[in-house]
């Protein structure tokens, strides 16, 4: 099986997985098979982990509210990396946080989804973060030059949070990577954001799909209809 038609099988399954945690239809897991905060486990192939509120339903959900994001690095990625200026870590992880809000916010907006600023009662409020991130050449252009075969992986994070309550219904953790090629290639800041925003876009899309799914599962109309 290739590398693609891998990734495609996994965005698939995190739609499946997705659109069951949200629709609360999930198959019941086995029991005691609950974690601390009450969420039961739902095994999905290809799929790292799902906890879901049993009975939940996104029928009375209109708008999505997007929390801002949150992002760790690999142990010991920054000593890796002594040329990177702290001034220029920080730009390059706020630069990441912005790319993954931005594909959000762009995929939910296109499957006719109202972005909200504040958790009211037709709101589920959204936590996206990133942990483990570790990219080869994460430098700003210069003399530096960095050769890698994979450039760019990472830990996704999303929990679901009932907009008035800020009860959690929902948690899934997903493990990214760019696709590794046959020869050396060049690595640099220029190519982490753009692997960065190609993993992003899976996963916005998978979740705007998984959301729509579970709408219509749940007997309700999605927003672009």
């Amino acid at each position: 099986m290739t590398r693609r038609m891998f990734r495609v099988l996994k965005v698939t399954s995190l739609v499946s997985g997705l659109s069951a945690v949200l629709a609360g239809c999930a198959a019941a897991p086995p029991a005691g098979d609950v974690s601390d905060d009450g969420l039961q486990r739902v095994e999905i192939s290809l799929f790292d982990e799902l906890y879901v509120a049993p009975g939940v339903s996104l029928a009375n959900y209109k708008r999505v509210m997007i929390d801002p994001i949150e992002i760790t690095f690999k142990k010991d990625w920054r000593k890796q990396h002594p040329d990177l200026s702290d001034r220029d870590f920080e730009a390059f992880r706020d630069e990441l946080a912005r790319l993954l809000h931005e594909k959000l916010v762009t995929e939910l907006a296109n499957g006719g989804y109202t972005i909200a600023e504040s958790p009211d009662k037709d709101v589920i409020r959204l936590r996206p973060s990133i942990e483990k991130a570790d990219f080869a050449g994460p430098e700003p252009a210069g003399d530096k030059k960095t050769l890698a075969y994979t450039d760019g992986e990472m830990t996704l994070r999303i929990q679901g949070f009932d907009g008035p309550s800020g009860a959690l219904i929902a948690r899934v953790k997903d493990f990214e990577e760019d696709n590794e090629t046959q020869i050396l290639e060049r690595a640099d800041r220029i190519s982490a954001y753009h692997n960065a925003q190609k993993i992003f876009k899976n996963w916005a899309e998978a979740l705007r799909s998984a959301i729509d799914v579970a709408k219509v599962r749940a007997g309700a109309r999605t927003p672009n209809q």
